[in-house]
């Protein structure tokens, strides 16, 4: 009835529209599950792994899940070095590469949009690179960027930046899944690293154990045989046997101080010298060998010189690649080169680029200490022709075998001495 006051006379409907929130929710989901997935790297799976494998494993599920769930074509991942403070390129899709000798560092001022998010470890959104002056450009005909700081524990490590050619490409949506991201490849990229200097001091550790334990018996041994040698000396028969083995003995001593020294020394180069005649096919071959460790190039110079090549050293990056096109233009282009990775002024993957850069038929051949790759040239540089790569400390037959193919014109994927 009119008078019944407990009677609904109205209805009032709020519609919200939660289409937008959830397809955001379900984004930030499927960037979460795809990090997981990203930092499950157990050392259990990856020893069987040569450094460039363990990136590549990496690599290939970032680029995946880049393309297929932020839908990013153009980007790159940079680490920083905190000795240089340069921030080096790990994993690059469509950008442009620096030029050699051209370095970026983590300064607000001076070093691009990357030196300033990895400096002020802000993200940073442009969408007119036209009108940013820190702007440098990495993508041709690039119109708009996206930075965000790869961050472990609040300290930036690195960057992920992202280039478009469409202006006002990137919002703020895409800002936040960026840094969500982000976060996840830096803990991964700090996992693999950790394993992989684990392996690397780990090696270093127990040739150094191995040596300390051998000392004492071989000094037992010699000392042994020289009191014995004293006491028959009239028997020239016996002395000599003697002789032969304290000779020995302190052979294998050394031989065990070599092995100590792991990434700065050659296995069994004293064997390889010993070789009596020159091999025909190394018979004026011109090498360059670069390798700041005077132990290293040294030794490798006087084993392929022995050999019958022509041998030359450099001791850093910078007079490598000064040499490398000195030779070029000379009419004498070596006919082989082979590289440290870890060099002062210029590192390998630098080295492997300008020399490919002037000659590019060119074999390369690129060096490491047990595996460790601070600077990942080793991948780059496979995926760009590169002969092969040898892990320190390596054997001086293994090297003769790989420089005897590069003559020959055959290619490899790799060769992990030491492993």
């Amino acid at each position: 009835s009119p008078n019944d006051e407990s009677l609904v006379h109205s209805v009032v409907g709020v519609l919200c529209d939660i289409t937008a929130s959830r397809r955001l929710q379900q984004q930030i989901d499927a960037i979460n599950s795809a990090g997981s997935e990203l930092m499950k790297i157990e050392a259990s799976a990856i020893t069987d792994m040569d450094a460039p494998q363990r990136l590549k494993l990496l690599e290939d599920k970032i680029v995946g899940y880049v393309k297929d769930l932020l839908h990013f074509d153009n980007f790159e991942i940079r680490l920083l070095d905190r000795e240089s403070n340069e921030l080096r390129l790990v994993i690059s899709r469509g950008l442009n590469p620096l030029k050699i000798g051209e370095v970026l560092h983590a300064d607000k001022e001076g070093n691009g949009i990357c030196g300033y998010v990895a400096a002020s470890g802000q993200s940073y959104l442009c969408r007119d690179v036209s009108r940013d002056p820190r702007y440098r450009q990495g993508l041709d005909d690039a119109a708009s960027s996206l930075t965000v700081p790869l961050k472990l524990h609040d300290r930036a490590i690195g960057v992920f930046n992202v280039e478009s050619n469409q202006p006002d490409a990137f919002d703020e949506n895409d800002l936040r899944f960026a840094e969500i991201f982000a976060r996840y490849v830096a803990t991964a990229m700090n996992i693999l690293n950790l394993l992989v200097v684990e392996r690397f001091t780990t090696n270093e550790e127990i040739s150094a154990n191995f040596l300390d334990e051998l000392r004492e018996p071989l000094n037992e041994l010699t000392e042994t045989a020289d009191r014995l040698e004293s006491k028959i000396s009239s028997d020239d028969g016996l002395r000599k046997e003697l002789e032969s083995i304290v000779a020995a003995a302190r052979r294998a001593r050394q031989r065990a101080e070599q092995a100590s020294l792991g990434p700065r020394t050659i296995l069994a180069a004293e064997r390889e010298l010993h070789r009596e005649d020159p091999d025909p096919q190394m018979m004026g071959k011109r090498v360059l060998i670069a390798d700041d460790e005077s132990n290293i190039r040294d030794k490798l110079a006087e084993i392929l010189r022995q050999r019958g090549c022509d041998a030359v050293t450099c001791s850093d990056g910078k007079e490598t690649i000064d040499t490398i096109e000195s030779a070029v233009q000379t009419g004498r282009p070596f006919d082989l080169i082979i590289s440290d990775i870890n060099m002062p002024q210029r590192n390998g993957y630098e080295v492997f680029r300008a020399a490919k850069a002037v000659s590019p038929d060119t074999p390369i051949i690129l060096m490491t200490g047990f595996g460790y790759d601070p600077h990942h040239s080793i991948m780059r540089a496979s995926q760009e022709g590169l002969h092969c790569f040898l892990f320190k400390p390596l054997r001086a037959s293994q090297l003769i075998s790989e420089v005897t193919k590069a003559f020959e014109g055959n290619t490899v994927n790799s060769n992990e001495a030491g492993e």
